[in-house]
């Protein structure tokens, strides 16, 4: 790969507009920059974040941000935030997974091409409220910790 090249500036070559779940985390933030230090191709991308996260968000004139509670959203609101994007990207974690098949299917209905979802490095236990047990990511619903 060409010096000063991110490896996501190969697999993204013709899209234009990228939503950013996650951007102010520990995984997002460097999604971010990777996609916004691509030498070979600018993109614009629209970091979501919830509410409590607004203030943490980097903001250049690549980046849009859109604030959005993801757990009180009807798809259709969602579906149309991502109208005119061409890539999600997922960098959720924690309870924020438990959004990500709404994300994926609100995705689809809007027409974007392609859907990374945040499976990256090892699963995080999750334990909702009240659970003594937790539940590691993607099979909360079939095994428990």
């Amino acid at each position: 790969m060409p010096e000063n090249q991110s490896s996501f500036c190969v697999g993204a070559m013709g899209f234009k507009t990228i939503a950013l779940f996650g951007a102010t985390g520990q995984v997002g933030r460097h999604i971010l920059h990777a996609i916004l230090d691509c030498k070979k191709q600018s993109f614009h991308v629209v970091q979501i974040v919830s509410p409590s996260d607004k203030d943490a968000a980097y903001q250049t004139s690549h980046t849009e941000l859109k604030v959005l509670d993801l757990f009180a959203l009807e798809e259709n609101e969602l579906c149309a935030a991502l109208r005119g994007v061409d890539v999600v990207i997922s960098a959720l974690n924690g309870q924020g997974l438990e959004a990500q098949p709404d994300i994926q299917d609100a995705a689809a209905s809007a027409g974007v091409k392609r859907f990374y979802p945040s499976e990256y490095g090892m699963h995080h236990i999750y334990r909702k409220p009240g659970d003594s047990q937790g539940y590691i990511h993607p099979v909360s619903q079939l095994s428990p910790w």
